[in-house]
Parts: C-alpha cells; sequence; structure tokens
C-alpha cells in the first residue's frame, strides 16, 4: 500500500551513497496539467523476416514498441526502430524462439493543422535499433546510441545483441523520406541513455559516463565532465530546462542481482561547470519521460517505482536458473516469473512536475491512459508527445498521445 501523496512534494529521500539534498522551500504551485489527446496508433510493421512473425495476417497490428526512435521535424513526427515480442502467444516470460525482436522500420507522422495521419508504407533505417536517447532539433532528430542488429531486423533468441555508440540525425528531404547525417560517435557504445541540449551542446548521461557534444563544434567530438555526485545508474530520466541539464531517478543492480532504484536527481550547469543536488523525486520515475514546459517547469510522467516487484523477479530467475533444466523446482519459478508479469498492474500514474526556480515537486495530474515507459519524451512546438513504448514489463502499445498546457 503506497503512502499519501500530497499535491506539494519536497524534501529528501535519503538514497545510499549519494550526498544529502538540499531542503527546498515548500510551495503551492499554480502550475496546470498538460490536457491530453490521443493520436493515431503506430502502424502496424511491414517487414515479414521471420515467418514465424504473422505480418500480413488479418489480425496482425502494431503491437507496440519498446525503445523506440522518436522525435519532430517541423509538421511530422518520425517513430520507428523499438523493440518487441511478436510470436503469437509467446511473450517475454514465456518460452519464445527469436526472444526480444528489434525493428528497422520508421514511421512518419504528418499534421496538417488539427488533423494528424500516418504516412502510407514505412522507411528503413540502417539497423535494428531501440533504446537510443533522442532529441528533436531544428535540425532533425537526434539519435545517440541505443542497442540491437546491424544491417536489419532480428531477435535476441537468434543472435546476441549489439549495443552501438552511433549518433546522426534524422530529417526528412524532399517526398517527406527520412534521411541519415552521421556525426561523431560516441566514446563508448551505450543504451537507455539520457540526453538533453542546452545553448547548441548535447548531454548525455549513462552508466556512470557524463559526456558533451558541441553541435557547433562537431570536429572537437564528445568531451568527458565530471559524473554527478551519485551513484551511477540506467534508464534514468533526463532532460533540459532553463539552461541546465537534469538527471533524475534511474536504476542500478548490485553484484547479487538485487535492484536498487534510485530517487535523487542532481542538475549541471554548464556556466557553473558543476552539478548540484536538487530535491529528490517524491517516488522512483526509473524508465519515465521528462518534458520542459514554460520557462521553468519539468515535467516527469511515467516511470516504474515497484522495487519489490523488480527484486522479487530476480530472485525467482535466480532459483530457476540453479535448478535443473525441465525439473519440477524450474518449471515452479519459471511459471512465478510467468505470474508476476502476467499481473503487474502497470507504471506510476501521477504526473510530476519540478519547479527549476523554487526547487520543489509536486503532482500534476494524471496520465490519461496506461502510463508508457522505454520512450523518449517528444518535444512537438512545446507539446508533449509520448509515441509507443512498454505499458508493463514485456507488453507495449501502440498508442500516442500529445500533450499540452
Amino acid at each position: 500500500m503506497r503512502p499519501a501523496r500530497r499535491t506539494v512534494l519536497a524534501g529528501s529521500l535519503a538514497v545510499a551513497g549519494s550526498v544529502a539534498a538540499p531542503m527546498p522551500a515548500t510551495a503551492r504551485s499554480s502550475a496546470r496539467a498538460l490536457a491530453w489527446d490521443r493520436l493515431p496508433d503506430v502502424p502496424a510493421n511491414e517487414n515479414d523476416w521471420s515467418p514465424r512473425i504473422p505480418v500480413g495476417e488479418t489480425y496482425w497490428s502494431q503491437i507496440g514498441l519498446a525503445g523506440p526512435i522518436a522525435g519532430a521535424v517541423g509538421d511530422h513526427l518520425l517513430v520507428g526502430g523499438g523493440a518487441n515480442f511478436p510470436e503469437p502467444a509467446l511473450t517475454a516470460s514465456r518460452g519464445n524462439t527469436l526472444g526480444k525482436v528489434y525493428w528497422d522500420e520508421l514511421f512518419v507522422l504528418r499534421r496538417m493543422g488539427k488533423t494528424h495521419e500516418w504516412l502510407p508504407g514505412s522507411h528503413r533505417l540502417r539497423d535494428a535499433v531501440a533504446y537510443a536517447a533522442c532529441v528533436s532539433t531544428s535540425r532533425g532528430v537526434l539519435v545517440i546510441g541505443g542497442e540491437g542488429f546491424r544491417g536489419g531486423p532480428s531477435g535476441s533468441g537468434l543472435g546476441p545483441v549489439e549495443k552501438f555508440s552511433d549518433v546522426y540525425l534524422l530529417r526528412l528531404e524532399a517526398g517527406e523520406r527520412p534521411v541519415r547525417e552521421d556525426l561523431p560517435p560516441l566514446p563508448r557504445p551505450a543504451s537507455y541513455a539520457v540526453a538533453g541540449i542546452v545553448d547548441d551542446v548535447v548531454y548525455v548521461a549513462e552508466g556512470g559516463d557524463f559526456w558533451r557534444l558541441g553541435l557547433g563544434q562537431l570536429a572537437r567530438g564528445w568531451e568527458p565532465l565530471p559524473r554527478w555526485p551519485g551513484a551511477p545508474r540506467s534508464v534514468a530520466v533526463g532532460g533540459a530546462q532553463d539552461g541546465r541539464f537534469y538527471l533524475i531517478s534511474g536504476r542500478s543492480q548490485r553484484a547479487d542481482g538485487s535492484w536498487v532504484f534510485h530517487t535523487d536527481a542532481y542538475a549541471y550547469d554548464p556556466r557553473q561547470a558543476g552539478w548540484s543536488r536538487i530535491a529528490d523525486v517524491p517516488w522512483c520515475v526509473t524508465a519515465g519521460l521528462a518534458h520542459p514546459v514554460a520557462r521553468t517547469g519539468l515535467y516527469v510522467v511515467g516511470g516504474d517505482s515497484d522495487l519489490a516487484r523488480w527484486n522479487e523477479i530476480e530472485r525467482q530467475r535466480a532459483l530457476r536458473d540453479a535448478s535443473p533444466a525441465g525439473s519440477d523446482e524450474w518449471h515452479e519459478h519459471d511459471r512465478a516469473i510467468t505470474f508476476i508479469y502476467d499481473h503487474h498492474t502497470g507504471f506510476n500514474q501521477e504526473a510530476l512536475r519540478y519547479d527549476t526556480r523554487r526547487g520543489t515537486w509536486e503532482t500534476v495530474g494524471r496520465f490519461p491512459g496506461s502510463p508508457q515507459v522505454t520512450t523518449p519524451a517528444v518535444s512537438w512546438d512545446g507539446a508533449l508527445v509520448v509515441a509507443s513504448g512498454e505499458v508493463r514489463p514485456g507488453a507495449r502499445t501502440p498508442r500516442v498521445w500529445l500533450g499540452r498546457m
């Protein structure tokens, strides 16, 4: 049973191994919740690369993409790549042949006034990629890192998944066809990173690393910067607002397989060339989305805060793997993992807003449907687009939402 949550939340939650957060003044803000509209669902994948995937069948539709490439270019929304489990009746927790499938298709949504429609057909990315950091810019969608397979779609059950250090811009040329412009690669391959742009400089955080790339000084390549004064982490929430880059929450795994869910949060100020710890987020928002609103607001939606469930999955997985394959004990623990996945109730419903000047968190409404995680926060002319993603472990959604003030 979660404790009751007040409208305004501020202060510090203890996090092992991190410095104490400052105590901000508690203030009641007049910020409004985002108003949400549902856009057309992402179209179905068309690449029938495996006979095990029922592409072209009457019941085939888009089941949703975790970690898709997503971003806005003028009057167009780009959504593609991503990963899912498309074999009928076989899921992340039920033995499948292909494993997690990574896709290489890119779809384009056109905006015409208040009308939105997906252009017919899909385009092919150079690689099948998911879990890249994405930032929408005036030059195109900046895609950073990720993981998947070179040259086309495949599944983790067929071969090892490769992490990428690629960095590139996706933009549209005449005829609304996407083109790729390669930029200097990351110092190392990285997936599940977070990124934001301040004054034409992109900042990226992942694991225990923090880098920057001047988009007007590409010849200098990526430069390492000092890490935030907290633990290394992945699947964090991040973004830029009010002249600073923010790194919030995330998770890390201990040597024994158990997980740490982080609630500490930090801000990097390029003018001061340093980090400061801000008020802890009221609950863990790992894999959620952050979106700047107005001049001093940073909205955070979705995210996972159920540490107990993650640790129980890892415990059952360790017990299963220690049992003889196919034995009664093996099946008992395998069924327990499937039970936990099947009865997961979804991610954080409440939306949060951080006031960069007051240093306070508050709840500001709720996500309109099942909260979607592991998908980029797309800024489209100041509005937030949430395209596809996960609604519970292993389960995706094709839905696309647009939230604005």
